[in-house]
This record gives C-alpha cells, structure tokens and sequence, in this order.
C-alpha cells in the first residue's frame, strides 16, 4: 500500500504528540530573530536629511568655501583657507546648548525661504578678522568682553555680509536664494530661531588663518529647506560642461584688466663690502655687471617677464622691449 508511513515519518509524529511545547518554542524563535533584525527608532532625534541630502549640502558648501577663501584671501592679503569638515543633523536645542557664551551669532533669512538660519563663530576669530581688515597683523587680542559697536559694525560689512552674497551665489544651481543679515547676537539664549526639539542639520567648517584653527558653525533648520528638499536630490549640482554666463565673463576680464602691477626696470646690481658701503659719498660711481648696450631686465612685479633697452621719450626716461621671457632669466628675441 502506498500511505503506510515509514519509520521515520512514524518517529517523528511520536515525538510531535510527546513534546506540543515545540510549535511554541519555534514560534518564540522565529519572534525573537525577527526582533533581532529590526531597526530602533528614536523619536526624539529623527532622521529627515537623507545621504543624498548631505552630498548635496557638501556640494554646495565645498564651492561656497572655495570662493569664500579666494576672496577673503584676497582681501586680507594672507591665505586664508575655509573648508566643510562635518555635516550632521541633531535638534536646535543640542545645537544652542553646545555654544560657548559669549559667541558671535549671526542670523540668516533666505528668502523666499520661510525661517532663519545662524551662523556661529568664536570672539576670537571675529577679533582676528578685524585686526587684519583694519591694517593689523591678524592677531587675536586678549578680551574680557565682546566685541565693540565699531568692531561689529566692520564685521558685518567686511565679513558676514560677503558671505552672506556668496552663499546666495552657490546655491544657485539649486534655486534662487537671496541670503539677508537679519541681526547679530552674543549670547546663544536670546536665539528664537526654531524650537528645541526641530530637527536642523549643522556644517562645521574648519577655519585656518595666521596659524589659528577654529570651527565655524552653520545651523539650518529643516522646516526652511523643506520646500527645496526635492530640488537637493533631483538637480545635476555644478555640472562641468555648463557653459559660463557670457555677461559675468566680460565682467571677469573687465576687472582682471583694471589691475594695477607694478613695473620696474633693473639697471644692473654690484657686490660691494660693507666698508666699501659705509664710506659712500656723494659723487662716488658704482660700476655695475651689465654693459651699458645690454638688455635690461623689466620686472612684472618680482618676475622678469621682459628684455628691453633704456632710452628717452621726450623729457622723460624710457625703455624699448626688445624681447619676451618665456620663464624667468629666458627671453625671446623680436
């Protein structure tokens, strides 16, 4: 007969029948690796930005802080360097409690974005800044208070109002954002820019000028990005075959044609011994290395770019370029 059961079969309903407590054990197993592979939820700090939110605020950052560093360089005539070192979300009252008071504290609007971002830096760093924009050697200055009306006044237009306008400028390949200063603080528990529990998502950039390293600190809340949430993962940000703006690239050339360089002539050089140097009087000549019908060097800035000959236009003194240096000390003949 085909339904006789074999002995295994028949072993295994004896032990079915003598053990029911097996079903519920296998049960409890199975709820207990199913508990096992879930994933916590914590309430209290939720995940809004995803990874590819992030990249896209690293992308957009990265290129504020190149241009930012450009310019205040530039500007300070020392290199300044500014670059994104993290980016995380957390809730604005971990980021409130984690300033140090007193703090420079800087409120942002982006219209037509509703709600205000704040951008934190320390007394010192600030201090630093408008030592340098005032003519200093960009020294932080011992202090035991915050920084005076004259110090903010010049920080606000030297400082933060230039990066508020570059950040309006590397945000456009997202949408058009028009960043306002709306008001600066000291103290970080005066901030009614969001509740404690909203989620907001924080860029500290590394900030390094004169041999001082500091953290500058961005807070964005995300109920002001979230209109633009969709725009962050869907736009090709900075693509490198994007033609440049023709408008903006006459401006370019309009001003790096403005510079003003210096130009200088050198008629020769000699060695002379400190004695020789000390008993100089009036009358005395120094023969020089360069005969008097050789090309002279004319220097763009400290590079000999230039050969020329030395001659007079009218009243005045003059050279002839006779030749063009392809690297300094090289020159090409006309």
């Amino acid at each position: 007969m085909e339904d006789i059961l074999s002995q295994d079969e028949i072993d295994m309903l004896i032990r079915a029948a003598s053990d029911p407590d097996d079903d519920e054990s296998s049960a409890t197993l199975a709820e207990e690796d199913q508990e096992q592979q879930s994933i916590r939820y914590d309430f209290r700090k939720p995940n809004k930005f995803s990874k590819d939110h992030i990249r896209a605020l690293q992308r957009i950052y990265d290129q504020f802080c190149r241009t930012y560093s450009g310019l205040m360089s530039a500007k300070l005539r020392s290199r300044l360097d500014l670059r994104v070192s993290t980016i995380e979300q957390l809730t604005f009252g971990e980021f409130v409690r984690s300033l140090p008071n007193p703090s420079v504290l800087a409120v942002l609007s982006a219209a037509p974005l509703e709600g205000s971002s704040v951008l934190q830096m320390n007394p010192d760093t600030a201090s630093l800044l408008h030592d340098r924009l005032c003519g200093g050697p960009g020294r932080v200055v011992a202090r035991s208070q915050g920084l005076t009306d004259i110090e903010m006044a010049v920080l606000r237009k030297q400082v933060l109002n230039t990066i508020c306008d570059l950040m309006c400028d590397a945000w456009k390949e997202v949408t058009e954002l028009n960043f306002l200063l709306e008001q600066v603080e000291s103290n970080p528990q005066f901030l009614q820019v969001s509740a404690d529990r909203d989620v907001v998502v924080l860029l500290s950039l590394s900030f390094e000028f004169n041999d001082v390293q500091d953290m500058i600190n961005l807070c964005i809340p995300y109920r002001t990005l979230e209109p633009v949430m969709k725009n962050l993962t869907h736009h090709r940000l900075f693509e490198s075959l994007r033609q440049p703006d023709p408008e903006k690239l006459q401006q370019l050339k309009k001003k790096v044609r403005s510079v003003v360089l210096p130009v200088e002539v050198e008629l020769g050089t000699a060695l002379v011994s400190v004695q020789d140097l000390l008993e100089l009087e009036v009358g005395d000549a120094i023969p020089l290395e360069r005969g008097r019908h050789e090309n002279l060097d004319v220097k763009i800035g400290s590079l000999t770019k230039f050969k020329g000959t030395p001659g007079k236009l009218g009243s005045k003194l003059g050279v002839v370029i006779t030749g063009v240096c392809e690297s300094e000390g090289e020159h090409e003949d006309e």
